[in-house]
This record gives structure tokens, C-alpha cells and sequence, in this order.
């Protein structure tokens, strides 16, 4: 029986679920008091593109006409702000309620670590990891403020780990048959389908954790004979796959190409890949075509040399491309100037006549960089991301330890933007009569910085002041998770049950995706971009620290303090 100071610190199934739902409405508040950004006509690969797509979701044009930019990149977001516009739901609010619910599914996952307490104390723990999820300060940073795919992607990816973690936990902690491993496993899949549907990169970053997830939790479910159990973990992969097929079906049917992308697969990346393969002289990292390398391709395959003009002159390509220093287009860059120059060509009237002039160009360049004609530098690739090489290693270990530290300071989690959304009336005004939001386009009188009202200054300023909590805290929580998650190896490792050893891996996987999250974007820096480092790529990285940090410490933390019990 619980005694009488338990009981007190015992939280009820009423008090638990009103604090849930008063957190959300704090949450949800505080972000109606910012104001989305954008800058029409400033970015139309990214903000634009994304808008331009809704609105001709909600005509019932799919994707909308088809040029070089249409299928240039995942666009389930384009669903999203569709959706969100049918139901008249605020564009920025929305978001804090996918992130709510996301941190809400996270925290539940997690309550088999703590299932021997009173239920009370279950609820407490949960409640606590919600709320430090919910309020975390990258999910209201200026990032979330533009109309783009990463307002939501930190959110779909959280999905994906709460529901692998929850299944997990729940297979190896809580009695067979007393608990549903499928509902878990379908928030995962929906969760990793939206993810992979509203980036490119998503498959990278999550697939390694859910293949290692159902490759052990496969041994644990086969050694208990539990059947039903083992064909559940199919779930995740079959929502991903039925995903896929809905939305390059509905390509095929609009465009006539069965894919996702036709930027990061089939014939475009064949022939970025190929162009790749040309040597070149110049040894500049950033480059993954440089001028030297562009003017061999232009003389020994016809295809490309009406592109030269558009590449090499135009004025406004130059200028919109170009990087200042470089007098040369970055790997980051050099994909869209080439497209575009493309367009100008007539080559993407359709989405057919496009695949098949970049097949032939693919093809043209490593016939010719397989029979010497051009200099090659690498083998046969399709890819629109440079190659791995030994210098990139260096490099993309500092970034990568760059990362892990701003994300630690959480660095760029202001919740405004310092800049003032560009466009005219007329422009602001159909952007916010779709979104249901208002924009930070109106001036400080004398200035050309963004206005805001007394009340939104006082919101920014609590919200910057949890934002230095977390700054204060998350480190050293993360150190005190690491010294309790491996000081409790010894003891996994002399039980060698699943119970002991599956919540152990499943921390380990936590924060192995998220040094990868961090590696992954640090190669893409220093290989394509050179931006600096981002929280808009790294968001997906603070919660996954902050689940460990905290999962780490619920799990483990009492057990270093006192002399383990024999078993």
C-alpha cells in the first residue's frame, strides 16, 4: 500500500489529463501571438513552391502545371496547408498542435519505463516529459515561423520514435496479451510515411533505427512464439509503402512519371551523378561542377551545350545562383541553375520529355567518361549529392560537433523573425487569407524591421526565458543520462533479458539518430551548402537529446545511486 506522502504525490486521472489540456491551450497561445514570414518572389524553390502547390491542391490541380520546380522535392506539405486551409485552421497554431500531439504520443510511449511505480507517479512522470517536449524551445523557433515543410517535420519524425519506442517497450516490459503492439506501430508508420512524404532525407535518418527496431524486437517476439505480434511489425513498412504508391500514382496520372521526385531519383540524378564523374581541376570542396568540368561536358555532349548560354552569361542565373566568391555555382546551388536553364530550353514542358532528355544526357556522359573521351574522376553514380571523399571527413566531423553544441545552446531559437515579410498588400493578403494567419510585414515607424505590439514582446520574452531553462539544463541532463545509461550496462549485460537489454538499446538508438541527424546535416554543409550551421536541420535532434536525457535518468538514474540487489 502507497503511504500517505506517495499519495500526496500522486497525481489523479482528472488532475493528469487537465494539465495536459491546459498546457496545450498555454502552448498553443503563445504561438498565436507570433506571426508567420515570407518574402514573395524571394523564394520560390522552398516557401513559394510549397504555397504555390497548396493552392492548387485545394483547386483540385494536384501539384499544379508542370515545370522544373513541380516535382523537385517531397511535397506532402502542400497536403498539409491544403488541408489546413479546408478546415480553416491557423497555419502557425496547427503546427503547435501537431507538435503537441506528437510530444503527448512521445511521453505515453515512454511510461513502461516506469510501470512499477504507483499510478499516480506513472501519471507525474508523463506529465513531466510532456511538458519539456511540448515547450521546446526549437519548436517555436523563427524557423516554424516560414511557410515551409520543416514547420512540420520535427513532428512527423517525433511520431516515428514515440511509436517504434512505445512498441518496443511495451513487447519487452508489459505482460503478452495484456497490451496492443499495433496501434503504436501504426502511429509509426504514419509517422514515417508523412515524414518520408515531406522530405528526402527522412528514409536517411529514420529507416536505420526502425530496421534496427524490428530486427530485435523480431528475435524477442519469435523467441515468446508470438505471431500475431511478429506480423504487426510489417505495419510501419506497409502504411510507408502504401504512402509511396498513393502519391507516385497520382504523378502518374498528372504528370506521367511514377515517382516521388524526379530531383532526387530516376534520370535527373543519373545525369547529376554523371556530371560528377567529370575531373576537374579545381579542388574547391563546395564545387561538384565546377566551370573547368561544365566546359568539357558542354563540348563533348550536344544535349547540354544549348544550356551553356543560360549557365555561363545570363546575367539574372548568374545572380540568383552564383556564389559572390566563387564566380561558380555551389553544389547546392548548381542542381537549380541547370534546371532552370533547362526550362528556358523547353525540356521540362513535360515531365516525359524532361526524363527522357536527362536520360540521354546521363547516358552521353559516361559513354564518353567510360571510353576516355572525357577525364573521370569517379565510377558510374546517380545521385544529386557529391561523393564521399576523404577530405569531406575532417571537415564533417567538426560541423558535426559544431551541431551537437548549437543544438545543445540551443542557438537560433528566438521566437520572431528579425526580418520583415516582403510583398505587397495584395500578395500578403492572399497569403494570409489561405493560412489563416498574420504576417510580420508591417514596419517600427522610420525603420525596415518588423513591428510587433507590447504583448507580443511580453510573449517573446517568456518564451526566450524557458528557452535559457533549457539552455541551463538539457546539457547537464544529457551528461547525467550518459553517466546512468552506461553505468548501468554491467547489470544489462549479467541479466541478458529482453527487459534489461531492449530499453537499453532503444537509449542507445535514441542518441545514436541523433549524432546521425547531426553528421548527416554536417556533410550536406560542408559538401553543397556552406550556409552555416541551421536549427531548421537540426530540429529534429533536440527532442531526440532531450528523450534520452530524460529516459536515461527515469530509467537508470536511482540504480547508480544504490548497490544493485542481487538478482
Amino acid at each position: 500500500m502507497p503511504d500517505a506522502k506517495t499519495k500526496r504525490r500522486a497525481l489523479s486521472a482528472r488532475a493528469f489529463w487537465l494539465c495536459v489540456a491546459l498546457l496545450v491551450c498555454l502552448r498553443c497561445a503563445l504561438t498565436a501571438f507570433q506571426q508567420a514570414y515570407t518574402w514573395v518572389g524571394g523564394a520560390p524553390l522552398d516557401d513559394e513552391l510549397m504555397f504555390r502547390a497548396a493552392n492548387a491542391v485545394t483547386a483540385g490541380e494536384w501539384l499544379g502545371a508542370y515545370d522544373y520546380l513541380t516535382l523537385s522535392k517531397a511535397m506532402f506539405f502542400p497536403l498539409w496547408l491544403a488541408l489546413l486551409h479546408a478546415l480553416h485552421l491557423p497555419y502557425l497554431v496547427a503546427g503547435a498542435g501537431l507538435w503537441c500531439a506528437a510530444s503527448l504520443l512521445a511521453a505515453f510511449a515512454a511510461t513502461p519505463l516506469w510501470r512499477k511505480k504507483e499510478q499516480g507517479r506513472v501519471r507525474l512522470y508523463t506529465l513531466g516529459l510532456f511538458v519539456l517536449l511540448a515547450c521546446l524551445p526549437s519548436s517555436w523557433a523563427a524557423y516554424t515561423l516560414r511557410v515551409y515543410r520543416d514547420n512540420i517535420f520535427p513532428a512527423l519524425c517525433l511520431f516515428f520514435f514515440a511509436g517504434m519506442a512505445g512498441a518496443a517497450l511495451r513487447a519487452v516490459l508489459c505482460p503478452a496479451g495484456k497490451t496492443r503492439l499495433w496501434p503504436w506501430l501504426l502511429a509509426a508508420g504514419a509517422g514515417l510515411a508523412c515524414a518520408c512524404l515531406d522530405r528526402e532525407d527522412a528514409g536517411l535518418f529514420l529507416l536505420p533505427f526502425g530496421a534496427a527496431a524490428t530486427v530485435i524486437l523480431l528475435v524477442v517476439l519469435v523467441r515468446a512464439r508470438r505471431w500475431r505480434a511478429c506480423a504487426a511489425q510489417l505495419i510501419p513498412y506497409g502504411v510507408l509503402a502504401a504512402a509511396v504508391l498513393a502519391f507516385c500514382g497520382m504523378n502518374q496520372s498528372r504528370y506521367g512519371v511514377f515517382a516521388l521526385s524526379d530531383f532526387s531519383e530516376g534520370p535527373f540524378a543519373a545525369a547529376m551523378g554523371a556530371m560528377m564523374r567529370v575531373d576537374t581541376g579545381n579542388d574547391d570542396p563546395l564545387l561538384s561542377v565546377p566551370a573547368d568540368a561544365r566546359q568539357k561536358l558542354y563540348a563533348a555532349v550536344p544535349e547540354l551545350e544549348p544550356l551553356a548560354y543560360w549557365l555561363e552569361e545570363d546575367p539574372q542565373m548568374r545572380n540568383d545562383f552564383q556564389d559572390p566568391e566563387r564566380q561558380d555555382y555551389r553544389a547546392g546551388s548548381f542542381y537549380w541553375a541547370i534546371r532552370r536553364a533547362a526550362q528556358y530550353e523547353g525540356v521540362y514542358d513535360s515531365a516525359r520529355t524532361a526524363a527522357d532528355y536527362w536520360q540521354g544526357v546521363a547516358d552521353a556522359i559516361n559513354a564518353a567518361c567510360d571510353d576516355g573521351t572525357l577525364p573521370s574522376r569517379t565510377g558510374k553514380r546517380a545521385a544529386t549529392s557529391q561523393p564521399v571523399k576523404l577530405s569531406y571527413v575532417a571537415p564533417t566531423l567538426a560541423e558535426t560537433a559544431r551541431s551537437v553544441l548549437h543544438v545543445l545552446a540551443f542557438a537560433d531559437c528566438a521566437p520572431y523573425e528579425t526580418a520583415r515579410s516582403i510583398g505587397t498588400t495584395e500578395d500578403i493578403a492572399q497569403w494570409s487569407g489561405y493560412l489563416h494567419c498574420g504576417f510580420n510585414n508591417a514596419a517600427e515607424a522610420g525603420k525596415d524591421t518588423p513591428y510587433y505590439s507590447p504583448y507580443q514582446k511580453l510573449v517573446f520574452g517568456f518564451m526566450e526565458a524557458v528557452a535559457w531553462v533549457y539552455r541551463a539544463l538539457l546539457w547537464l541532463g544529457l551528461l547525467a543520462g550518459l553517466a546512468c545509461h552506461f553505468a548501468a550496462l554491467p547489470a544489462v549485460l549479467r541479466r541478458r533479458t529482453a527487459g534489461a537489454v531492449v530499453p537499453w538499446l532503444l537509449l542507445l538508438g535514441l542518441l545514436g539518430m541523433a549524432l546521425l541527424r547531426c553528421a548527416m546535416i554536417a556533410f550536406v554543409e560542408v559538401s553543397s551548402f556552406g550556409i552555416g550551421t541551421s536549427t531548421m536541420y537540426l530540429a529534429t535532434v533536440h527532442p531526440l537529446f532531450l528523450l534520452y536525457a530524460f529516459l536515461s535518468l527515469a530509467a537508470y538514474g536511482r540504480r547508480i545511486r544504490r548497490k544493485e540487489r542481487p538478482q
